[in-house]
């Protein structure tokens, strides 16, 4: 268009009349469409191949179906305590709901694999969990509005980054079974917590130490009382980037270990001798 108006300015009065008279601007993507249009009408057969592909895909990642109205039971609780720990839920345009839960690939493989695939099939039978291993990191991923709204509707999960606003949900915390309380803490345990134990001298035997951190300052809070409510002493710890629940000694970790346990043979394996 500068182009042609630059010729224009070459022209007399008359002659440049008659160029305005006989051209005609087109919109800047006629060729891209007029080419577009060219070769659908040579190769249809393909684009409406392609297209019948594309719609049975669709189809086919929202169909699982998670009620959002389901009951809350023990199973789905653990389920968001897991999600609190190590869960990942966004939305991707229109079309796309993503949830993932990641782990260590040496450690968390069989948890990941026997347990949260599990509870996911137990919960929506038709899903289908994808498991996919890179470096040392292992990722269940599952596609599904439905389980996208019932994460961020009714349980008001953040979507996207939760690290530093995560807690455990309202209705979670209210709920009159407190088996379903203990059971989200124990999701959060086996995704984000870790038992060790203390071989430094002054002990005549290894000190055992059950620990959660979190960037959380809520989670940790609530977590805090909870074990207190039930009878586990925790300690609470900050520092300017985290903070920690740590649950120190034989007789206190052999309660958490009654009260709440795990599921996650990572921590099983470490603490079996708490359970005889």
């Amino acid at each position: 268009y500068h182009n042609f108006s630059d010729l224009l300015d070459c022209l007399d009065t008359k002659e440049k009349e008659f160029f305005i008279d006989e051209t005609i601007l087109k919109n800047w993507n006629w060729g891209r469409r007029k080419g577009g249009f060219s070769t659908y009408k040579k190769y249809r057969h393909i684009f409406d191949k392609g297209r019948e592909i594309a719609k049975k895909r669709s189809r086919k990642r929202w169909r699982y179906k998670f009620r959002y109205d389901m009951p809350l039971t023990i199973r789905l609780s653990e389920l968001l305590g897991a999600f609190i720990g190590d869960g990942f839920t966004n939305r991707y345009g229109n079309n796309t709901a993503m949830i993932q839960y990641t782990g260590d690939l040496s450690l968390d493989l069989d948890y990941i694999q026997n347990t949260l695939k599990n509870t996911i099939k137990e919960i929506s039978p038709d899903s289908n969990p994808i498991i996919t291993k890179k470096d040392n990191t292992v990722r269940l991923t599952v596609y599904s509005k439905e389980f996208y709204e019932l994460l961020t509707k009714r349980f008001k999960f953040p979507s996207g980054k939760k690290c530093y606003t995560v807690s455990i949900p309202e209705e979670v915390l209210n709920c009159e079974d407190e088996r379903v309380v203990k059971h989200c803490i124990r999701g959060i345990f086996d995704t984000d917590g870790c038992v060790f134990y203390d071989k430094r001298k002054v002990y005549k035997t290894p000190y055992v130490r059950i620990n959660l951190t979190s960037a959380s300052p809520i989670l940790i809070k609530q977590v805090y009382d909870l074990l207190n409510q039930f009878g586990v002493i925790p300690t609470l710890t900050r520092s300017h980037q985290n903070c920690s629940i740590q649950i120190n000694g034989l007789k206190n970790c052999k309660k958490f270990v009654e009260e709440i346990g795990f599921s996650n043979n990572r921590h099983l394996g470490k603490i079996k001798d708490l359970l005889v």
